[in-house]
């Protein structure tokens, strides 16, 4: 399936529901997180996808390595991009939204 082809909402579920949470796979999962408009962002359905991705970062036995790379020339907070920092527990909670801080351990707050 040609996933560029959908709208960026559909295209970011698809990477995390049905490869990153699934199976710890989906390449195009960060960029297509990062091609979402600030007001998508902001919708519930973005909301839940981005807490499926945390918790996948989290918890899953298997992410592919690739996804966990962190990338050091995009900002912290675009979160999305560092989530190796996530899995790891290193990542800065106060850097995460309210609706993410909530889901990430509480002792996970140190600086990277």
């Amino acid at each position: 399936m040609d996933f560029k082809g959908l709208d960026p909402l559909m295209r970011y579920q698809e990477y995390a529901e049905f490869q990153f949470a699934a199976d710890g796979e989906g390449a195009g999962l960060r960029s297509a997180r990062q091609a979402l408009s600030a007001a998508l962002a902001a919708s519930s359905q973005v909301r839940e996808l981005d807490e499926l991705v945390v918790e996948t970062a989290l918890m899953a036995d298997y992410v592919n390595p690739a996804l966990l790379a962190d990338d050091p020339d995009r900002p912290l907070s675009a979160w999305w991009w560092h989530l190796g920092k996530l899995r790891q527990r290193t990542y800065p909670a106060a850097l995460l939204p309210t609706y993410l801080q909530a889901i990430y351990p509480q002792d996970a707050s140190k600086a990277a």
